[in-house]
């Protein structure tokens, strides 16, 4: 699996974990600052805590360094089937199906961006008491988006302007539409989740919330401003991507608005954010907490023996579990597993039997890259068997790895899983 996808796969198992979170503990409160920190920071924390490394405070973690010397580095498993092509092309096809869906939503972002640039020509800057706007000629629901309102002042009372421009002051002074753009790019790269359009439902509605509670809380009626809005219910926003003044669902925010105040004691409940995000961290960094912690296990061994001098190597010098420097394929990861995925072939007896399981195999990479010493830890079938040792005893030579500068013995686990995918014969 590709380093970008496995970083994908983070992100989305984060914005599904943050909603789940929103709904269990903080939903139904009228902490709507404290929310709206939390609604946005967890799209950005999201995106940002695959990216992270904790290596240095891992050094430290002495039950842990205990635990991994005890164990030969375990690569990633990959999966062989006995229709590897399909299953490439099926991979690819996605690729471009994803890729396609973000681009549309992209070029509708794009366009709802230029529709309000097309609104802003046709306005003017006018002004009501001392508030700039953007006056419109034509029939439009009050909007906002960054430091500009646009409203048509001839269609509203004067009383229904102030709480107008109440409302559409709160999103402009505060950068409410920061938000909104976060959630929007939010959807375009992680469509898929439906976590991440829920979540940015939470962020639309919240910024609605903290704008109704300023109206309020600036004396206006709270009977009469909720009559406005239903009075303007029946105007559709032109463009969703703006902080619009009736914005829907009205029944939620006249709810919230009626609704008694939370203590200030619930602010004490946002601080399960911080065991949340600890526990991403630690499970993002979980393959680099083990290099690391092996690492620092060598660190406190005695050095190795010197290595015998060249053309005298032999099956009797030390073999390394974790080192320094890791041995590496040439290209990493990813090219072994083409290599393995292109290689090995599903031996035909094992398909007209119908056996399928994993192949667990173990090897050391030499002093001079090559590979030896391959054996079977967990068998399936012999075909099976012979076949992943044949692929693995034939793998190029690879980087060797290093223990205090000097090239060392490395021994690895490899799981292959054999898959039939839907080829058995009842």
């Amino acid at each position: 699996m590709s380093t970008l996808m496995i970083y994908f796969i983070k992100v989305n198992i984060a914005i599904a974990l943050f909603y789940s979170f929103y709904l269990l503990f903080f939903a139904g409160d009228t902490l709507w600052k404290l929310r709206r920190m939390y609604l946005a920071g967890s799209v950005l924390i999201s995106f940002t805590y695959p990216l992270l490394t904790i290596t240095e405070w891992m050094k430290q973690s002495l039950p842990l360094q205990e635990m991994i010397s005890n164990y030969s580095i375990l690569l990633k498993e990959i999966t062989i089937t006995a229709k590897e092509s399909s299953a490439y092309n099926f991979t690819t096809f996605f690729y471009l199906l994803y890729a396609s869906v973000s681009v549309f939503l992209l070029i509708r972002l794009v366009v709802q961006l230029i529709s309000v640039f097309s609104i802003h020509l046709q306005s003017k800057k006018a002004w009501i008491g001392q508030t700039e706007i953007r006056q419109l000629d034509k029939i439009i629901a009050p909007f906002s988006f960054f430091n500009k309102i646009y409203l048509n002042p001839s269609m509203h009372t004067s009383s229904e302007l102030k709480e107008i421009l109440a409302h559409e002051h709160t999103h402009v002074r505060q950068l409410h539409s920061f938000d909104v753009m976060i959630g929007e790019l939010m959807t375009i790269i992680c469509w898929i989740n439906p976590a991440a359009w829920l979540l940015k439902r939470e962020i639309r509605q919240n910024l609605e919330f903290l704008a109704d509670n300023q109206v309020i809380e600036s004396g206006f009626d709270a009977k009469n401003y909720q009559y406005h809005l239903i009075r303007l219910a029946y105007q559709t926003p032109e463009i969703k991507l703006t902080n619009n003044f009736n914005v829907s669902p009205l029944k939620k925010r006249i709810t919230m608005m009626n609704q008694k105040k939370t203590p200030k004691t619930g602010m004490l409940k946002y601080l399960l954010i911080v065991p949340l995000v600890s526990a991403l961290i630690i499970s993002s960094n979980a393959e680099s907490m083990l290099n690391s912690a092996g690492k620092a296990v060598n660190e406190q061994t005695p050095p190795p023996p010197p290595p015998p001098p060249v053309g005298e190597i032999s099956d009797q010098d030390v073999i390394f579990m974790v080192v320094e420097k890791m041995p590496q394929y040439p290209g990493g990861d990813e090219e072994l597993f083409k290599y393995l995925a292109t290689n090995i072939k599903y031996p035909s007896d094992a398909k007209e039997q119908n056996i399928e399981g994993r192949v667990i195999c173990q090897f050391v990479i030499n002093r001079d890259g090559s590979v030896s010493e391959v054996v079977v830890v967990r068998s399936i079938a012999p075909s099976l068997d012979a076949e992943a040792v044949r692929v693995i005893s034939a793998m190029p030579n690879w980087t060797p790895g290093e223990q205090r500068g000097q090239t060392v013995r490395v021994k690895y686990t490899l799981p292959i899983n054999f898959k039939l995918d839907g080829e058995k014969k009842g």
